[in-house]
């Protein structure tokens, strides 16, 4: 199933698409709730209402005449995580680390899927435009995948994590690099570089969907090819399957001695070669009329633009 919420008729709807069809949960039964995290909390319901009726409604809307916003447009929380090595060792040369200092580095990312808070309030659509960054010169992009929790749970094993998840989606945690290696120096963490925009959807993917890019042999892992695009150029390919911490790693972190809920998010981290800081210089940061692409297999593509 692939849920969105959209605008349509100055409305914010949240439902279903089909093809290039979308139906709104309360076009499909009105007993339906009208918000995302309210569906989610009660998926294992209204997925048999769905079932059901879904064949004999009406469309709400054709897709490409509704303004997609983000799929959950305030989520419950966002934890962000740091799990692709790749990402990690190219940041630590782009912030010019000697080797021994990148590998110090290494050895203490390797032992947990550490992660920082970041705000909910700023959560954006493919069709909701992304205003350059008034301050930053440094203005980045990160390519991530979005987790959406679908059931409350506590002390969690990385195997129990994953009968947690709701569904994926494309996140783009825009960041501020050079307020953000400012503030860093205090040692608290990113604040304000990570305060701008973050970019999710179009959709969220359910997991019943995403079940067949398991690895074999691997149910942590998920063989789902990625691209990233600026302005129609191909900057990189990768695959989601190269996560080092995997996402029932970062569920089971997550939840040690608090509990996480329907509708929180934790993005993954930074696909390798996600983020023009890893490019060393050979590309520019984010200029105002960018055009970024990002396609996963199976979650489909992320198109924003930088005004």
């Amino acid at each position: 199933m692939k849920l969105a919420t959209v605008k349509y008729e100055d409305k914010a709807i949240a439902g279903i698409v089909k093809e290039d069809n979308f139906y709104g949960f309360q076009d499909i039964d009105p007993a339906l709730p009208t918000d995302m995290i309210s569906f989610i909390e009660g998926y294992d319901d209204y997925k048999k209402v769905i079932v059901e009726k879904l064949p004999t409604t009406e469309a709400t809307c054709r897709t490409c005449d509704a303004t997609f916003l983000s799929p959950i447009p305030r989520p419950t929380t966002f934890r962000d995580f740091m799990c692709f090595e790749e990402h990690v060792i190219n940041s630590g040369k782009a912030m010019q680390y000697d080797e021994k200092t990148v590998e110090k580095l290494l050895e203490v990312w390797r032992s947990m899927p550490a992660f920082y808070f970041s705000n909910t309030n700023v959560f954006y659509g493919q069709d909701e435009p992304i205003t350059m960054h008034p301050v930053s010169k440094r203005f980045d992009m990160e390519f991530e995948i979005a987790v959406i929790i679908g059931k409350k749970g506590i002390n969690l094993s990385r195997e129990e994590a994953m009968d947690h998840i709701f569904g994926l989606s494309i996140l783009n945690d825009w960041s501020a690099r050079d307020i953000q290696a400012q503030e860093m120096q205090m040692q608290l963490g990113p604040a304000k570089g990570k305060d701008y925009a973050n970019s999710m959807g179009p959709v969220i993917v359910t997991m019943d969907e995403v079940a067949g890019y398991g690895v074999d042999g691997d149910p942590q892992r998920f063989d789902m090819p990625t691209k990233l695009y600026r302005n129609g150029e191909l900057l990189r390919e990768n695959n989601v399957k190269t996560i080092y911490h995997t996402f029932g790693d970062m569920i089971a972190h997550a939840s040690k001695l608090t509990a996480v809920y329907p509708g929180d998010v934790l993005g993954s981290g930074t696909i390798g070669g996600g983020a023009l800081l890893e490019y060393l210089g050979k590309q520019p940061f984010i200029q105002a009329g960018d055009v970024i692409e990002m396609k996963v297999e199976g979650l489909g593509s992320l198109r924003m633009e930088v005004k």
